[in-house]
């Protein structure tokens, strides 16, 4: 709009409409131009730039309005943010492709914290866990700065999470920790809270530090009954029944694993009900019902493959259905999952799993050369990943010391430690 454009103009120039109406025209209708009720002649307008000490052609030109986009802007990081938390990452996408945000120098401490936390999580749902990590310390630093406190909880947590994904355990429990501290300080409650609670669970859990991650998933199930929701109900109920199977409390590992299946199943997560599944598969072979065991490893299988899962996830499952058949001393088909599993390209500790299964099957049958070369190949996989591979080096001990090779069993003793 012409007359807008003269008043931009104008204010840059640092000019009243008295002073720029001046010997030119009068202050009323130098302010009737600049509202658009009038239209100047090209003499008036030639005089006026004269005066702004620019051309005729600059009152057309069009400006961008730096409030204007900033505003914009804004509204559409807060777009982004709702769209993370509806788990709409499809929409999200474009967002992110658009690095102009990430160079802005006009946004403020809150907007570039939630613009960092945005990014974090998208990466972290893509998996790319380094680069989520980064993110979200870019964005917890911004937010401590403005000490947006729940907005900075939220970084923390999605921060100790991320870490957790990639088994930094340690230094995830010390972001959480003091994600805690925090929580605890300020009273905060709600879902940041229970979220808290259920990612320091999941962490102690993983740390093998059962009763303690079992006091806080429990903590985060009673505010869920508090607060009349159910924030993250099937992975309490999930990590609760981990913890209980791995200290041989069955019957409150079933009743767990039976919840989290009810909530997965209303939200329709298909990962991890199959993952409640596999989990259900190892209690029941836990509790020698093989029937069961397989029954439900055989349904977590399916509903992977049903949803196209990577395949570490049917992986997984395949080894522990393959494990059953072994307890069961059903070899063939024991040994025919296992060959299934190594003629997958993707390498990782299930197919190290698959080929230590093989020398325990093999070793049982006094093919004896034939399982040093299955624990072989699956302590070779393992030191590859940089697993753990105390376990697998006994049984290779083991096998060197019922051939007589008592060399190798005493450094394959040694390597154990």
């Amino acid at each position: 709009m012409l007359g807008q454009r003269i008043k931009e103009l104008r204010k840059e120039s640092k000019l009243t409409q008295q002073d720029l109406s001046e010997g030119i025209i009068t202050r009323s209708y130098l302010s009737q131009i600049e509202k658009g009720l009038v239209q100047p002649s090209f003499d008036v307008l030639e005089k006026l730039s004269e005066k702004l000490d620019c051309t005729v052609d600059d009152f057309f030109k069009t400006i961008e309005n730096k409030d204007l986009l900033l505003s914009q802007v804004k509204k559409e990081i807060k777009t982004a943010e709702n769209q993370v938390n509806a788990n709409s990452f499809d929409k999200v996408e474009a967002f992110i492709q658009n690095k102009e945000y990430l160079s802005r120098n006009d946004l403020n401490e809150y907007d570039k914290g939630i613009l960092m936390w945005i990014h974090g999580k998208y990466y972290e749902y893509k998996k790319d866990y380094n680069h989520a990590i980064t993110f979200f310390e870019k964005s917890f630093s911004e937010l401590e700065k403005g000490k947006h406190t729940n907005e900075m909880l939220r970084s923390l947590d999605s921060l100790g999470s991320s870490h957790s994904q990639v088994n930094n355990n340690e230094k995830a429990l010390h972001i959480l920790n003091k994600a805690y501290r925090i929580m605890i300080y300020d009273q905060i409650s709600g879902m940041i809270r229970i979220s808290i609670l259920v990612n320091l669970g999941v962490v102690h859990g993983k740390l093998k530090e059962f009763y303690s991650a079992i006091n806080f998933l429990e903590e985060a199930r009673d505010l869920n009954d508090s607060l009349g929701t159910f924030y993250k109900s099937g992975e309490i109920f999930m990590a609760l029944g981990i913890c209980n199977m791995e200290l041989k409390r069955y019957k409150d590992a079933k009743s767990s694993y039976e919840r989290a299946l009810k909530y997965f199943k209303l939200s329709e997560n298909k990962y991890h009900e199959a993952g409640t599944y596999t989990n259900l598969g190892i209690l029941f072979s836990y509790q020698e019902d093989y029937y069961q065991a397989e029954l439900d490893l055989r349904t977590a299988i399916n509903i992977y493959k049903n949803v196209n899962a990577e395949e570490a996830r049917i992986m997984n499952a395949q080894v522990e259905l393959a494990r059953v058949y072994y307890l069961q001393e059903e070899y063939v088909k024991a040994s025919s999952i296992c060959e299934d599993i190594i003629d997958i390209n993707d390498v990782n500790k299930h197919k190290a799993q698959a080929f230590e299964l093989l020398g325990d099957i093999n070793y049982k049958l006094s093919n004896t050369e034939e399982s040093l070369r299955n624990y072989s190949e699956a302590k070779r996989i393992l030191v590859e990943q940089s697993m753990p591979c105390d376990y697998v080096c006994k049984k290779v001990a083991d096998v060197y010391f019922q051939l007589g090779d008592f060399q190798k069993a005493a450094d394959s003793y040694k390597e154990c430690f």
